[in-house]
């Protein structure tokens, strides 16, 4: 320590002295001193684990006494060289980082390729260390990261729970000879003050391909896209020139021998013209031809014929030979042109089906609310027939608690009228703006009367088939791969651009001269008298440090693996949308067999608890009891009709949504996305029903929104 103090007073010698140069043979002593007794002679590898360990937990403050214990009582056997090396290299990393942060601008950065290569079995591994927050240095090197279990073979087919395998994929789901009571009246006119319009799903689709305006936009995408193929294929077209420039030389005369006399100044007047034609090729050459023509004038004497005519015939051609050769290169324009027009065809076919799919699903619910204005409609007549029994049994068996108790069921079945009222007038709304079409835009109050019903029998549907139909059709999965293209497309223009540029210049030319501005004779000469002049050579040029080029590479190569691990994620977000649109049709097929159920036997305590009532006498509480046991069933019973018209949409919904999760929906209506059909297009779906109105009473005639 003394030797210390005694070097800190050489030091203070040394700064107030002007002679430094004397003295600096003590820098390397006192420096020497200044680290041994700052303790960095102890190297990371030659400490004890367990004493580190133990540095850090009293370092620590976050930690109690039981995870100081386990941490050591874990870490003395395996847990030591693990992080014995992590430390080193973390303090490799900050001294990687001190260094790279005094590196000047101009130094040239080294960038490292990325590694696509993933192994296989990811070995159980040590996360590393952070030097800045010591709290959990402890706790991330004693906890050894496990990777998950492989997954199984994707080979096997999935199985469902025994619960829904046991069910067999029953096609009928519900009996053929069964009709719902509201299929007749559902397409009857509701308003007969207004306007009506027949309309079914195939109509709608066909009204929209042809007239609506988000169609419209959606299809001039891939027409806008089309035409950056042109603009890039117009690099390769010829292009005319024209250069003309006038030059006056005025300069001092250094010398007799410039003008052969005692002019003071050289004066010249030059006026030079030339066009041509140039192109440039599929493998990057650019040939050029030209013709010049000039006029000069002199003061010199030297300058001999006076009022000179020249003219030059040039023939041209430069040859890239490293960077920018070959038709890859040149022509990756048009390449990614054309892809970039099939990327915008697979969105627009994206979204034609999103808006196809909305439209059916807008119609369903149209059909839907006009069923249910329907029920409402019957289960408030059914609530009303009781007030009006009930009232005119007033004063022989009712009561007035059952009057009231009847008012009150029909005072809520009226609101819930109006409530659907609105809902199919709002359907009607949303359908207009979705098919924008002129026949139903032609008045606000046009009523849209839904005439195909659904449909109730269902094909047997796997995941695998779904799932291999999906990867064919679908145009998310040709998007992403049609990136991937161009994405390599463009690391080839990048690995193109690490080349050093060397060209190979061609060069030939005829000359021809005359006084007296004869551009004619000397046009003339340069064919007769004037014999070819040619030059060749080459070009070489490289960047120092190629940062850019290197840089560029390695964003290419960077945004290719991105879209590689897109790729997988779209095919496996993919196969998640079948799965769950499998399963959808398969749970609404079950939920309409239930509802189906339930809705009988709700009729059925209907009728029963109907006929009870009816035999009751009035005057005593059981009737009153059945009386409120009747209003109850039949809302139970309006409540299962609901639930099971509510299922037969759903059902017809599930399997449309499978169609647009396979990309299906366009070939099931038979539309081609590359030209849309001006007219109008038969569907396989279904065939439409004739828009024929049916018979309907005088009560349901008169019922009117």
């Amino acid at each position: 320590m003394n030797f210390y103090v005694e070097g800190v007073h050489r030091m203070q010698k040394i700064f107030a002295c002007i002679d430094k140069i004397h003295h600096s043979r003590y820098w390397s002593v006192f420096l020497l001193v200044v680290w041994g007794c700052s303790g960095c002679t102890l190297l990371p590898g030659q400490l004890n684990s367990k004493a580190r360990i133990e540095n850090k937990v009293a370092s620590s403050e976050g930690l109690t006494s039981t995870a100081i214990y386990q941490a050591q009582h874990e870490t003395v056997t395996s847990a030591a060289v693990n992080e014995d090396s992590q430390i080193s290299l973390a303090a490799h990393e900050f001294q990687d980082v001190a260094s790279r942060s005094r590196q000047s601008a101009n130094t040239p950065v080294t960038l490292l390729s990325p590694d696509f290569e993933t192994p296989a079995e990811p070995p159980i591994r040590t996360v590393a260390v952070p030097l800045v927050k010591p709290v959990h240095q402890l706790t991330q090197a004693i906890i050894p990261y496990t990777p998950l279990p492989p997954a199984p073979d994707s080979a096997v087919p999935s199985r469902l729970p025994e619960s829904i395998a046991d069910d067999e994929w029953s096609t009928q789901l519900i009996p053929q000879n069964f009709t719902p009571w509201w299929s007749d009246s559902v397409t009857v006119q509701f308003r007969p003050q207004t306007h009506q319009s027949l309309v079914n799903v195939n109509t709608l689709i066909q009204e929209t391909l042809v007239n609506s305006s988000q169609i419209r936009i959606i299809n001039d995408d891939p027409i806008i896209a089309e035409t950056a193929i042109t603009q890039a294929m117009a690099e390769f077209d010829p292009k005319l020139f024209i250069e003309s420039k006038f030059n006056r030389v005025s300069i001092p005369s250094s010398s007799t021998l410039d003008t052969g006399t005692n002019f003071s100044r050289l004066r010249e007047n030059n006026w030079s013209s030339n066009f041509g034609v140039r192109r440039k090729n599929s493998q990057g050459g650019e040939l050029e031809f030209s013709q010049q023509f000039g006029l000069n004038t002199s003061n010199s004497i030297f300058f001999v014929p006076p009022n000179q005519g020249d003219t030059r015939l040039t023939l041209s051609y430069s040859q890239p030979l490293l960077n920018g050769r070959g038709e890859a290169y040149n022509e990756s324009l048009i390449v990614l042109a054309e892809l970039n027009t099939d990327i915008a065809t697979d969105r627009m076919q994206a979204a034609l089906q999103d808006h196809l799919l909305k439209v059916t699903e807008t119609y369903w619910e149209l059909y839907l609310n006009r069923v249910l204005f329907i029920q409402k409609h019957k289960h408030l007549q059914d609530g009303m027939r009781i007030l009006k029994y009930l009232e005119q049994r007033y004063n022989i068996d009712s009561l007035q608690s059952q009057i009231a108790r009847a008012r009150a069921a029909v005072a809520k079945r009226r609101s819930e009228l109006i409530r659907v009222e609105a809902a199919v007038q709002n359907s009607e709304t949303r359908l207009r703006a979705l098919v924008n079409s002129p026949q139903l835009k032609s008045s606000s109050n046009l009523e849209l009367i839904s005439i195909q019903p659904p449909i109730d029998n269902s094909l047997p549907v796997t995941i695998e088939d779904a799932m291999a139909t999906a990867l064919e059709y679908r145009s998310e999965v040709d998007l992403a791969s049609r990136e991937i293209e161009a994405a390599r497309v463009r690391l080839g223009v990048a690995c193109n651009d690490l080349l050093p540029k060397l060209d190979l210049v061609l060069e030939t030319y005829l000359s021809g001269l005359k006084g007296e501005f004869d551009l004619s004779r000397a046009w003339l000469d340069q064919f007769s008298v004037g014999e070819p002049s040619y030059t060749a050579g080459l070009v070489f040029e490289i960047p120092l440090y190629r940062q850019e080029s290197r840089s560029r590479h390695l964003q290419r190569s960077v945004e290719l693996r991105r879209l590689l691990s897109r790729f997988e994620l779209t095919v496996q977000n993919l196969r998640a949308e079948v799965e769950t649109a499998v399963r959808q049709v398969r749970t609404a097929n079950l939920n309409l067999q239930s509802q189906y159920q339930a809705m009988i036997a709700a009729e059925a305590d209907v009728e029963f608890l109907q006929r009870r009532w009816e035999m009751a006498p009035g005057l005593d509480r059981a009737s009153s009891f059945l009386l409120e046991d009747l209003i109850d069933s039949q809302d139970r019973r309006a409540e299962a009709e609901q639930a099971f018209v509510t299922a037969q949409v759903d059902h017809v919904l599930s399997q449309t949504r499978l169609n647009r999760v396979t990309g299906t929906i366009l070939r099931q209506e038979r539309i081609i996305s590359e030209a849309m059909p001006e007219g109008p297009v038969p569907s396989s779906e279904q065939a439409s029903p004739s828009p024929v109105a049916p018979a309907v009473s005088t009560q349901q005639q008169e019922s009117k929104l």
